[in-house]
C-alpha cells in the first residue's frame, strides 16, 4: 500500500535480497529450528484480498502488509498521508489483519527541495506517535535506496532484517492456525456429511507450504497421515463401518 511509484523503484533490489539470508525457524511442540530463506509475492494492496472468515487458503494468504511513503513534507503528511494510512489501518482492523509494517523512505534529494523539512517532530515521530502506539518497531527507515554507499547498505541489512522477522512472525502464527483448523476438521470425520476430498486438499495445501519452504520432509508427512487415513477408511467402508469416503464429494484422486 501506499506510493506505488516508490515500491516499483525499490522492488528489483528487494526482491533479489530478501531471500539472500537464512532465517532460523523455530516452531512449537518441540520440533528442531531450520534455517529457510524467504521468497514472498508482492501484490498491491486491495480490501478484496484479505481473507474472508473460514478461508483454508495458505499459499495466497497475505501475512505482512506494507505501506510505503517517501513523504518529507508536514504539510503534505497532514493533507494526504495521513489520511490514506489512516484508511488502511482501518481497513486491517475491520478484517483483524493485525501484521503490517510502514516504511519510510528517505531520499537526500528530494530534502534538498523542501523548505519545510526541520519540522519540531520528524515525520518518522509523527507517523510513530499517530500510528504505531507502543509498536514503535512497526516503523522503519530506508535510506536512500538507490545509492550505492555503505550507509544505504546498512540502511537495507537493517530494514530486511525486520521484513524477514514480521514475515516469518506472521507465517508461523497462520500456519500454526491452519493446522489447528485442519485437525478440528479431521476430527469430525465420523460425522455425518464428512468428505475425504474436501479434507485432502487442506492438508495438501499444508504439504505444498513445506514443499515451497524446501521442508520436504514435513511435506512427505502431511501425504503419509492422508494415506493412513485413506487406507483406514477403506478398511472401516469394507467392513461396512463407515459411508463411502467420497460421499458428498466433487473431487477425486
Amino acid at each position: 500500500a501506499g506510493d506505488q511509484n516508490l515500491f516499483t523503484s525499490v522492488y528489483p533490489t528487494l526482491s533479489q535480497q530478501l531471500p539472500r539470508e537464512p532465517m532460523e525457524w523455530r516452531r512449537s511442540y518441540g520440533r528442531a529450528p531450520k534455517m529457510i530463506h524467504l521468497e514472498s509475492n508482492f501484490v498491491q494492496f486491495k480490501e478484496e484480498l484479505l481473507p474472508k472468515e473460514g478461508n483454508k487458503a495458505l499459499l495466497t494468504f497475505p501475512f505482512l502488509h506494507v505501506y510505503w511513503t517517501e513523504c518529507c513534507d508536514t504539510e503534505v503528511y497532514k493533507a494526504t498521508v495521513k489520511d490514506d494510512l489512516t484508511k488502511w489501518q482501518n481497513v486491517l482492523k475491520a478484517h483483524s489483519s493485525v501484521d503490517w509494517l510502514i516504511v519510510i523512505v528517505e531520499n537526500d534529494a528530494k530534502k534538498k527541495n523542501k523548505t519545510n523539512i526541520l519540522p519540531r517532530t520528524s515525520i518518522v515521530d509523527k507517523i510513530r506517535n499517530d500510528f504505531c502506539n507502543k509498536q514503535s518497531d512497526r516503523c522503519v527507515v530506508l535510506s536512500d535506496p538507490l545509492k550505492d554507499s555503505s550507509r544505504t547498505q546498512e540502511s537495507w541489512n537493517a530494514f530486511l532484517t525486520k521484513l524477514r522477522t514480521l514475515l516469518l512472525m506472521s507465517f508461523t502464527k497462520n500456519l500454526g492456525k491452519f493446522e489447528d483448523d485442519m485437525r478440528t476438521l479431521r476430527e469430525k470425520r465420523t460425522e455425518p456429511g464428512w468428505s475425504f476430498c474436501e479434507y485432502f486438499m487442506v492438508q495438501e495445501e499444508l504439504a505444498f507450504v513445506f514443499e515451497m519452504l524446501q521442508q520436504f520432509e514435513d511435506a512427505l508427512v502431511q501425504y503419509d497421515e492422508l494415506d493412513a487415513l485413506f487406507s483406514q477408511y477403506v478398511v472401516n467402508f469394507g467392513a461396512g463401518g463407515i459411508k463411502c469416503p467420497f460421499h458428498n464429494s466433487v473431487a477425486c484422486w
